[in-house]
């Protein structure tokens, strides 16, 4: 079983190509947002005191944005050329959510004064799952476009090589999205080690040096923007070249 699964991942990774890397890069994001799962769990319990009715009904609400992926979805292809403006939206919507999250812990007096804190708490709350729901809309799209028409000599793939790359495309994704998963469970073990003997300043320290940890979410995002553009440029350079062929 062992060799099995050892010798399919090396068969990905051989398959890897750098234009799978920017949707690959946003579904990584994905997986990594478990990270401040537990902290919100506890600063709710700890902080907040919220019944568990309206936390039930704040459930509902903030999964409205993922019933609207395919309209989004729609809509990402009606404007592709602004795709990469796209993923600045919800990588702005993700860091606004966990900006919001390091001020309620670590600035509550000055939050309180602008607004409740539970209010803070439920617009934190609805950021959060549109942002990456804008993103996730974007990288689906992505996959498709990732999958390359020509190969390096600039002949035209036939149909069967292009199903096999869109398979391992789509494969890949899934496997970001839980090696994201698996170093946020990693994290969280490693970062709550011995925290319930910590006094409440220094608990509250570290629950918002995890929200300030999981700014990496948008940032890691937002490489995919700047990877996003390597392949057109070696693609216009491979037709522009000297007998290849003009796709």
């Amino acid at each position: 079983m062992a060799r099995w699964f050892a010798r399919n991942v090396l068969e990905l990774g051989r398959e890897l190509r750098l234009s799978y890397l920017p949707p690959l890069m946003v579904y990584l994001a994905a997986g990594i947002s478990g990270l401040t799962g537990i902290v919100g769990t506890f600063f709710v319990k700890e902080y907040l005191g919220l019944s568990a009715a309206f936390l039930a009904a704040l459930g509902f609400w903030a999964g409205i944005p993922w019933a609207l992926k395919m309209p989004v979805g729609h809509l990402v292809d009606l404007i592709w050329r602004w795709k990469a403006w796209l993923v600045y939206l919800g990588a702005a919507l993700i860091t606004a959510s966990l900006a919001i999250m390091v001020g309620l812990i670590e600035h509550t007096a000055a939050m309180r004064a602008l607004m409740p804190v539970p209010h803070w708490f439920v617009l934190s709350a609805l950021l959060a799952p549109t942002g990456y729901m804008v993103q996730d809309a974007v990288a689906d799209a992505m996959t498709v476009e990732a999958v390359p028409r020509i190969d390096a000599e600039g002949r035209p793939y036939d149909a069967a090589e292009r199903k096999l790359m869109h398979t391992t495309m789509q494969t890949l994704g899934r496997v970001a999205i839980i090696g994201g998963s698996v170093l946020v469970a990693l994290a969280n073990v490693i970062l709550f080690q011995g925290a319930d003997s910590l006094p409440q300043t220094q608990k509250a320290a570290l629950y918002a040096e995890i929200y300030e940890l999981a700014l990496i979410i948008p940032a890691v995002s937002r490489v995919r923007v700047a990877l996003a553009g390597v392949p057109r440029r070696r693609g216009r350079a491979r037709r522009r070249a000297p007998g290849r062929a003009q796709v």
